[in-house]
C-alpha cells in the first residue's frame, strides 16, 4: 500500500518504529492529491512505511 502524501493531513505525525523519527505534517499536498494510481510521493523510513501517531 505505502503511505502518501494525500493520505498525510495538516498537525499529524508521522513516525519511524526502527530509528525513532518523526515528523509533522506543516502544509497539505495539492499537487497529485486523491488520486492513488499516479501519485509518485512515497514516505518511508528504514525500509518501512511510517507510522500515524495517535
Amino acid at each position: 500500500m505505502g503511505l502518501h502524501c494525500h493520505d498525510m493531513k495538516k498537525g499529524q505525525i508521522y513516525y519511524c518504529d526502527d530509528c525513532g523519527l518523526e515528523i509533522q505534517v506543516k502544509t497539505e499536498c495539492k499537487q497529485c492529491c486523491g488520486d492513488e494510481d499516479n501519485c509518485g510521493c512515497s514516505f518511508s523510513c528504514c525500509g518501512k512505511d511510517l507510522k500515524l501517531k495517535k
